[in-house]
């Protein structure tokens, strides 16, 4: 399985003519969680609620981008804040997926955990 670090920072649906990036909130968000910058994502993210409105066309969620980086404070951040780890992208893959195929399996045992305990909970 292969999943790239770029794409999901650089999504080509976020670029514009001349290769510039756009500023939708979901690029920012994507960056941010990619990055690790949790300071950036206090302000941008709602204090609780849905957020899979912010996903790129692609699929690929903050919660998917911060796996991938490896930011444990920033993935922890983001499911407080309601984000689904169970979701998947548009190929199926889940944010353990991403963490997995980044280098991170610890942070894929979490997400795998946090998934498991919410069926449990159902």
């Amino acid at each position: 399985m292969s999943l790239s670090v770029v794409s999901v920072l650089l999504p080509e649906q976020h670029i514009r003519e001349g290769g510039e990036m756009s500023t939708s909130r979901e690029a920012e968000l994507l960056a941010a969680a990619l990055c690790g910058d949790i300071a950036r994502l206090e302000t941008l993210l709602p204090i609780a609620g849905d957020l899979t409105a912010f996903a790129a066309p692609d699929g690929v969620t903050p919660l998917m981008a911060a796996a991938s980086g490896g930011h444990e404070a920033v993935i922890e951040l983001l499911l407080q804040r309601g984000s689904n780890p169970a979701r998947r992208d548009v190929k199926g893959h889940s944010a353990a997926a991403y963490a997995r195929a980044a280098g991170h399996p610890h942070l894929a045992a979490r997400l795998d955990c946090v998934v498991d305990q919410e069926k449990t909970l159902r």
